[in-house]
């Protein structure tokens, strides 16, 4: 019989805990330390299965303790992962090494802790193990074991010294987890309640982002302070006036959170949480205060499309064409996103649909965004049909470039003129017949009457010439039906 053979015939004699044929098999030797296609040794086929039998015969036949398979497991780490705790107990007496790590950095004690296995946690204590290693992740016992949700291995690592502030803090991660049960455990044990992690947030920042309701309490009763800041300068409130959190936003203000800011409102409005906006406007915030960016509530309102909140800052005088530092109103915003029924509020309040930033007024922005909608707002609120871009050509001119006949028709309905010229003295039909958009040049043709087809650019060309030279057979003859 060959050694492969032989093999084979040991781990299926492991698997069926046949304890003679185990032996006869390991009496040949060089078995004891062989591992299967698993990457599995015959002593962690045995630790997992937690036959006491199998894994003194196979120390008794010399097994490697500290033999590593796959993923870097040891024996002892097989069997702590199947809670074998009369096996671990008898690893440990043989010598096994209780502070062993895999491949992620990894112990024994990490993985228990994480499932929540108190008795192979107790073991593995009273072993040595290191209670505050770290893995490659910069997790510790203590705060897999919160990331369980395990709060009597949380307590039982606490007595063993687990230092609560290590890498994340295991405050932040257990308010972070909302694992309640062990967020009380850390407050009975007097965690420092107000020390920031490594992201600067405090734990009730991290409650707050959460919104984890019952953990703010919790933590504010605790004496949790409310006015801190992380790294960017934000604090617990302004968390609960981004999430547009009202209640959380009533109970830090209650618990002395300063909400002087202008900035609190709009972040209240681009939440998009009408009822914090009205709370906050009563505690005296200013209606049309301006963040770092120069935005107002009114601007980011109208950016994230909360149309009813929009509308009620305009019944409380908000501002319709205050500018930003980048120079837009809010009429603008609402150009470029789209928003049809704010833009019509922000009109009916006021906006000047003239303003231009950077070239470029309201009905140009919804030009150039393919806003339709906002298109035949604004010409139908008074925007000029023979505005020009900044290339020089007019509305119509781009559009009969472009092929939009349904912006054509608009802006002849709107009054435009086809016989205005850019500054190469082009019209708009030539525009037209140079890209071959033949319902274009009939619909020019069709709707004004006046249509100078003679007209010439500064090269001396018509329009039909222009259709002629670029082969476009179809306008050629059109123009030349219509008589040029």
């Amino acid at each position: 019989m060959t050694a492969s053979a032989d093999q084979t015939q040991l781990f299926q004699a492991i698997r069926h805990q046949d304890l003679d044929r185990v032996a006869a098999l390991l009496s040949q030797g060089g078995m004891v330390n062989i591992l299967d296609g698993d990457r599995t040794s015959p002593l962690m086929y045995a630790c997992r299965s937690g036959s006491v039998d199998l894994v003194k015969l196979c120390l008794t036949h010399g097994a490697d303790l500290e033999l590593r398979g796959k993923y870097g497991l040891t024996a002892l780490m097989v069997a702590a992962a199947a809670r074998q705790e009369t096996v671990l107990s008898l690893l440990i007496a043989a010598g096994a090494d209780p502070n062993a790590s895999n491949e992620d950095g990894s112990t024994a004690l990490m993985v228990a802790a994480y499932r929540g296995a108190i008795a192979i946690v107790d073991i593995l204590l009273q072993a040595g193990a290191m209670v505050n290693g770290e893995d490659f992740d910069g997790d510790t016992a203590l705060n897999l074991a919160i990331q369980g949700r395990h709060p009597a291995v949380v307590q039982k690592l606490l007595d063993h010294r687990a230092n609560p502030y290590q890498g994340l803090g295991a405050m932040t991660v257990a308010v972070s987890e909302g694992a309640i049960a062990c967020v009380e455990v850390l407050l009975k044990a007097g965690i420092n309640v107000n020390l920031p992690g490594i992201d600067g947030k405090t734990p009730l920042m991290h409650a707050v982002i959460s919104g984890y309701e019952d953990i703010v309490e919790m933590l504010l009763v605790a004496g949790a302070a409310v006015n801190p800041t992380d790294l960017n300068n934000d604090t617990a409130l302004i968390f609960a006036i981004e999430q547009g959190n009202l209640d959380l936003t009533k109970r830090l203000i209650q618990a002395g959170a300063e909400h002087e800011q202008p900035l609190m409102l709009s972040l209240a409005a681009a939440a998009g949480n009408l009822e914090l906006v009205q709370y906050l406007l009563g505690h005296q915030l200013a209606l049309n205060g301006t963040d770092e960016a120069g935005d107002t509530a009114l601007h980011l309102a109208t950016l994230e499309g909360h149309t009813e909140i929009v509308q009620y800052l305009l019944e409380q005088g908000a501002i319709a064409n205050l500018p930003n530092h980048q120079g837009d109103t809010p009429l603008l915003i609402a150009a470029y996103q789209g928003h049809g029924a704010i833009a019509k509020l922000l009109l009916d309040h006021g906006a000047d649909l003239h303003y231009r930033n950077e070239g470029e007024n309201a009905l140009l922005v919804a030009f150039n965004q393919g806003k339709v909608d906002l298109f035949a707002l604004f010409l139908a609120r008074g925007s000029n049909p023979n505005e020009r871009l900044p290339n020089g050509k007019t509305l119509l001119m781009e559009a009969a470039d472009r092929g939009y006949t349904a912006l054509i028709e608009m802006l002849l309905n709107a009054g435009a003129d086809a016989n205005v010229t850019d500054q190469h003295q082009a019209t708009a039909l030539m525009w037209a017949a140079h890209r071959d958009y033949h319902g274009v040049v009939q619909l020019l043709l069709e709707r004004c009457p006046d249509l100078d087809l003679h007209a010439r650019n500064k090269r001396g060309d018509t329009a039909l010439k222009i259709a002629q030279f670029n082969q476009c057979h179809r306008v050629s003859a059109l123009l030349q039906a219509a008589g040029a």
